[in-house]
């Protein structure tokens, strides 16, 4: 897959209409890909549950795009808008939270001490609260290692060829020298053409 380009210029046009892209001369194939942006976040606000495959397919379809393009797009799509699916599962967390501290508080009226544990339970299950959080990696601690090419052959544990550049121009030399006299030496060879007069 080629290089997705600029984030930072995708969000800033998204919002504008084709006048306004038009008026910044947006080149006509960046204002193509917004358009398919756009549709790719509409239809996947419809349809929350589609997997990446199948926006790419949906893409394709109604695009005529070629895959690596339609999943570009779909890429794209999740790094302006936010992945619907992440959201949709935060929102349902919210939702059974917000229902089951409902439910808790009517327990609670009723006097139904044993719904409230049960749902309490639920609770501490559903928002994983009985584990440990994971802690937070340091990733803006890790150093790169840093790569540093050579053609000394002793950071791999072999002997160094000492003038190794004379050794390699020696042998240059040679085999040039060797091999000279045969493209002196070559010429044209007659050939004819071969009739194929066989039964079929």
């Amino acid at each position: 897959m080629s290089q997705l380009p600029d984030i930072d210029t995708y969000a800033s046009l998204l919002p504008l209409d084709d006048d306004r892209l038009l008026e910044q001369n947006v080149p006509e194939q960046t204002i193509r890909r917004i358009h398919r942006i756009r549709g790719l976040y509409a239809y996947w606000i419809q349809f929350p549950t589609r997997s990446i495959s199948e926006m790419v397919d949906y893409n394709q379809r109604m695009n005529g795009i070629k895959q690596s393009k339609a999943y570009e797009d779909v890429q794209l799509t999740m790094l302006l808008l936010g992945n619907i699916q992440q959201m949709t599962k935060d929102f349902a967390r919210w939702r059974f939270n917000e229902m089951n501290r409902q439910h808790i508080d009517a327990a609670k009226r009723r006097g139904d001490y044993r719904a409230v544990a049960s749902l309490e339970k639920n609770y501490i299950k559903a928002n994983q609260l009985d584990k440990e959080d994971t802690p937070d990696l340091a990733y803006d601690q890790i150093t790169p290692l840093q790569i540093i090419p050579t053609d000394d052959p002793t950071v791999l544990g072999l002997k160094k060829i000492p003038n190794l550049r004379g050794t390699i121009d020696k042998l240059i030399k040679k085999y040039t020298q060797e091999t000279a006299h045969i493209y002196d030496e070559a010429e044209d060879i007659a050939y004819e053409d071969i009739i194929d007069d066989t039964d079929d």
